[in-house]
């Protein structure tokens, strides 16, 4: 369907758009060595506490004391994932290892 639907269990929905013009932003800063944040960022599969051991596991990072995560990627109040931030931090890690793979095909060429 066409709706947005939003249940206990989670949310559906055909689409989400996030806010990204520049009339709503401010203090811009080029984001480097977003590999970095890859790097140090653990990724687990894990079952909530709500779910069954049996249950099909989740995969994502964890935020605590005892795992390795970034607050770049994390929500403002560092309770949960900012969906946009990891996806952007992903995007300039594929463009980073583009750039790589370009520089390494040309000494391979020559």
């Amino acid at each position: 369907t066409n709706t947005t639907n939003i249940q206990p269990s989670g949310i559906t929905t055909p689409t989400v758009t996030q806010t990204s013009k520049e009339e709503y932003k401010k203090n811009f800063e080029k984001l480097e060595n977003a590999k970095e944040i890859l790097k140090n960022t653990d990724i687990y599969k894990y079952n909530l506490k709500s779910d069954k051991d049996t249950d099909k596991k989740h995969i994502g990072f964890v935020i605590g004391d005892k795992f390795n995560y970034s607050k770049e990627i994390t929500s403002k109040d560092n309770d949960g994932v900012d969906i946009y931030s990891m996806v952007s931090v992903l995007w300039q890690v594929v463009k980073e290892q583009e750039e790589e793979i370009d520089l390494l095909k040309e000494r391979i060429d020559k």
